[in-house]
């Protein structure tokens, strides 16, 4: 798995072994980032990175320009990953936690920050964790306006998670759902 495009463009990342972490397909990847070139600048932005693994997606965005990234994993093996993949990225750019998702979010709220791009894509046995999250994310005001959110899911998400956002994109791959979706309340 390589960085696509930007300052870090060509860049191998190395990816967790086994099953514990599943990494985001390289034409998934260029879909979002396509689709994320249309509606989103990356300057003097903030974004989450919540299931982070090896940090495939957020370290893309860094390389386009984003301005800081909070990376989330639990999984300590894929923590290790992580940073072995942002050696030479200054730390200006980017923060790694080690938490459970809800603690991270919590962290997130109670230090006041103002996220616009998150990036969502939970182990798939873990269906309750959409449902948590888009629970937190109406209450809390984290995501700021016309904030994008990329989720990837095994099922189809159910009705209801997605007011209040427009859809961007959708689309099935053969195992996953992409969707690319802006909050404009």
């Amino acid at each position: 798995m390589r960085v696509i495009s930007g300052r870090f463009r060509g860049r191998k990342l190395k990816v967790l072994e086994g099953f514990n972490t599943r990494p985001t397909l390289t034409r998934v990847k260029e879909d979002i980032f396509n689709v994320l070139n249309n509606y989103f600048v990356f300057e003097n932005k903030v974004g989450l990175d919540l299931f982070a693994g090896s940090g495939a997606l957020g370290i893309e965005a860094i390389s386009r320009g984003i301005k800081h990234i909070y990376f989330n994993e639990l999984n300590k093996n894929a923590i290790k990953i992580l940073k072995e993949n942002l050696v030479g990225i200054e730390k200006d750019f980017y923060t790694i936690l080690n938490l459970d998702y809800k603690n991270a979010l919590n962290l997130l709220l109670t230090s006041s920050a103002k996220i616009d791009i998150i990036f969502l894509d939970p182990p798939f046995k873990e269906i309750e964790y959409y449902h948590s999250f888009f629970e937190f994310i109406r209450s809390c005001n984290i995501l700021n306006k016309y904030g994008i959110l990329i989720i990837e899911s095994k099922d189809e998400l159910k009705i209801g998670y997605l007011d209040n956002f427009v859809i961007l994109k959708y689309k099935y791959y053969k195992n996953k759902h992409l969707y690319i979706v802006r909050l404009e309340e």
